[in-house]
């Protein structure tokens, strides 16, 4: 009997570890070795750039806002306004000829610098090449509006999308997909579709890049040094300390803030992509696994010696992982027509 009993058991398990294992897609098989000694160059370049406290002063985010402006596409996206938590909030939208879903987009910035117009280039490419509309949201921007102003505003464009779509766009498919903070705001904003506007069926997909979850911060990210590309110690430690001050680990915790701490089932397939030499490797490592494991298909896109931000340069490795995105998305469009 106690035989009959463990091997039940021992199959049990088998069988949940494969069909866990089966949800979980990679890009494990890919070889990217001969783009690696141009993106060690631009991370030896990165390092030598300036870096300190003085880019999270009134001086120095003016300077930083000011230096991520955006770069023209033609035709150039419209803007539209609708209702947010503190009056207009700006939706700037990418719309091609054919629309086969509709892309939220969340822009990074680290909750303090960017703008929606900052991704207009890797928006137009996401427009153009998936052939789907994406909306861009311009929320408001720490410490002039504190966190969380910012989740306000994308529940407010997701309130908008949710009911609007089909309207606007000719099609009720939507994706969610955000970078850095982007996809902090962009996994919270996913739960709130599901929890607050019942309204999870509609996403086909999440997409998201090196994103925050885990606003007590991670291994990886604690473990960040001087000579760490992008988001070294001091820059890291400084933005914490402006976005959440006398926040306690708890309160970081919360999974209203850190979608980490979540319940994560019943959500869409999800592409997760991240480079190794990214301060929050293991925030994506650790969502992706909990995204999974809570019953949801995933698909692991990792990128050797890759800094933060490094699909938005100029590189062989950016190419690969963009495009690795556009495929992801197509796929799930085509899926969907079938």
């Amino acid at each position: 009997m106690i035989e009959k009993l463990f091997t039940a058991c021992s199959l049990i398990l088998l069988s949940v570890f494969a069909n866990n294992a089966s949800a979980q897609q990679t890009n494990s098989a890919e070889d990217y070795s001969a783009y690696v000694p141009e993106i060690k160059a631009v991370n030896k370049y990165l390092v030598s750039m300036p870096q300190g406290s003085s880019l999270l002063t009134k001086e120095g985010l003016k300077a930083a806002r000011d230096g991520m402006q955006p770069t023209a596409v033609t035709p150039p996206p419209t803007v539209k306004y609708i209702a947010g938590p503190a009056g207009k909030l700006a939706l700037r939208i990418f719309k091609p000829d054919t629309i086969r879903a509709v892309v939220m987009s969340i822009h990074g910035g680290g909750w303090s610098a960017g703008t929606a117009a900052t991704d207009d280039v890797f928006n137009d490419y996401i427009a153009r090449t998936c052939k789907v509309a994406v909306v861009a949201v311009d929320y408001r921007l720490a410490p002039e509006a504190p966190f969380p102003a910012c989740i306000q505003d994308c529940k407010a464009a997701a309130r908008w999308l949710v009911t609007n779509a089909q309207k606007e766009f000719g099609t009720d498919r939507l994706f969610i997909s955000g970078a850095s903070v982007g996809g902090q705001l962009a996994a919270v904003t996913t739960l709130y579709i599901r929890d607050s506007l019942h309204a999870i069926d509609k996403v086909r997909g999440v997409n998201l890049i090196y994103g925050f979850f885990d606003l007590s911060r991670t291994p990886s990210n604690r473990m960040v040094t001087d000579s760490t590309p992008m988001v070294p110690r001091k820059y890291l430690n400084d933005l914490f300390k402006l976005i959440f001050p006398g926040w306690s680990q708890e309160k970081l915790r919360d999974p209203r803030y850190s979608p980490l701490y979540a319940d994560l089932k019943n959500l869409p397939p999800a592409l997760f992509t991240i480079g190794t030499a990214d301060p929050l490797l293991d925030d994506t490592y650790f969502m992706e696994a909990r995204w999974r494991t809570a019953g949801n298909k995933t698909y692991l896109a990792t990128y050797p010696e890759s800094p933060h931000g490094f699909n938005y340069f100029p590189i062989k490795m950016a190419e690969a992982a963009n495009k690795k995105m556009c495929d992801w998305i197509i796929s799930i469009c085509d899926n969907s027509n079938k």
